[in-house]
């Protein structure tokens, strides 16, 4: 169908698409919320449409946050009410950290809490996360939201007369569908932290409702002398504080354990996957599960470096994640970006921009509609304004490095704006 006088044509110093190479005075034609074509200005010009001239700026898709807990975007502030900012602290003891001031908090707390994530997410040019809720009640906050992706219950635990009454009300959530924008899914915790009962009535659930999986493995060494032996900080510590009892020695990898447990699905989505060897990644990879990176929180809480350019070697499907505020700085994926390029060297800019966008949007099924700005598409992209722009050859390492979060100037979702600092100019 050609385009209209409803039309608008988005024209930029930079466009990155990233279903081609980065591109000089490019443009981007919009019509109902849908990308109708992507390309030189000179080339879109002839179409019958609004301009809204960007000016210098660098236009592409907004970036994909694959993992965070939105719930805890204030623990900062509720960590500094109890004095409880500790520094040098182990993996074990910033659990019993988090667990003491979720306790301390009340729902209305959590709902804020993800709202005011909500806005720092989108002031940081992203427009889908694959979020981790705990405090299901707070599922009310996303309801205005124009985030896109995918809100994972989670669940945890031992003792089936708390985790049977959790599975029962997540079926409840998935079963009112979508949260605001976002497709509900499950999160069973992590293998430390799950009965292998309710690991695997977890999974059955979500394989029975057809909805998304997310876990956290392989993060710590802590979690790796669990499974493997039942014994380590975890087990000494964690274990009698829930008051659960310890589980058998697996004398297996946690990924090796999950395996066997026949819980890697098709499409499940790993985050972390620090502690792991090739043989773990080989049973990631045939299992056809994805894997989020989340460098800034694995350094914080000193868990070690994910192997990346094994996965991509080895052929997982990769994407990045900022985590949370309770173990990182902030929720911009700008920010890990930057990050992540010091951490994986073999990775290039664009390679790393890949994660954060197209990488991100395929493991949350957002592909084809998010993550690249291509015809038929979604009308969501981002502007950065920077004070002053590089030469096209060196735009994907400015893209790559420090700063950019700030650079946010616009955003926009289905062809709506829902983020403006610096508005364009339309003629």
């Amino acid at each position: 169908m050609p385009p209209t006088a409803k039309a608008q044509l988005y024209r930029a110093r930079y466009l990155v698409p990233m279903a081609g190479e980065p591109l000089e005075d490019g443009a981007v034609l919009v019509e109902a919320g849908r990308i109708v074509a992507v390309g030189p200005y000179a080339t879109l010009r002839r179409h019958h449409a609004a301009l809204i001239d960007c000016g210098d700026a660098i236009l592409l898709p907004p970036l994909v946050n694959a993992h965070t807990h939105l719930e805890l975007t204030d623990f900062p502030t509720w960590a500094a009410a109890l004095a409880d900012l500790a520094a040098g602290e182990t993996f074990v003891d910033w659990i019993r950290r988090v667990v003491q001031v979720k306790r301390a908090r009340s729902g209305d707390d959590f709902a804020a809490s993800v709202k005011h994530g909500i806005a720092q997410s989108l002031a940081a040019g992203t427009g889908a996360v694959g979020d981790i809720l705990s405090h299901f009640a707070a599922c009310s906050a996303y309801a205005a939201s124009p985030l896109r992706g995918r809100l994972f219950f989670e669940t945890l635990g031992h003792d089936p007369a708390r985790t049977q009454p959790q599975l029962q009300e997540i079926a409840t959530l998935l079963a009112a569908g979508l949260c605001g924008r976002l497709l509900p899914g499950l999160a069973p915790h992590a293998p430390y932290s799950l009965s292998a009962a309710h690991l695997a009535a977890t999974v059955a659930q979500a394989l029975r409702e057809q909805a998304p999986l997310t876990l956290h493995a392989a993060e710590s060494r802590e979690e790796v002398a669990l499974i493997r032996a039942a014994a380590g900080p975890i087990a000494q510590v964690l274990y009698p504080l829930a008051g659960w009892e310890l589980p058998s020695p697996q004398h297996s990898s946690p990924i090796a354990y999950l395996s066997r447990q026949g819980a890697l699905t098709p499409g499940m989505l790993l985050v972390h996957g620090v502690q792991v060897d090739a043989a773990d990644v080989a049973l990631i990879a045939a299992a056809g599960c994805g894997m989020v990176l989340c460098p800034r929180s694995n350094a914080r809480l000193g868990v070690g470096t994910a192997p990346a350019a094994l996965y991509r070697q080895l052929g997982v499907p990769l994407a990045l994640g900022t985590d949370s505020l309770a173990s990182n700085d902030s929720l911009s994926l700008w920010d890990e970006i930057a990050a992540a390029r010091r951490v994986y060297p073999a990775f290039s800019p664009l390679e790393l921009l890949h994660l954060a966008t197209a990488g991100g949007a395929a493991l949350l099924g957002l592909q084809g509609e998010m993550g690249t700005l291509q015809s038929g598409s979604g009308a969501h992209f981002q502007l950065l304004r920077p004070n002053s722009l590089p030469a096209l050859a060196e735009l994907a390492e400015f893209l790559a490095s420090p700063g950019r979060s700030a650079e946010v100037a616009e955003l926009f979702l289905d062809g709506e704006e829902v983020l403006a600092k610096e508005p364009a100019l339309r003629l």
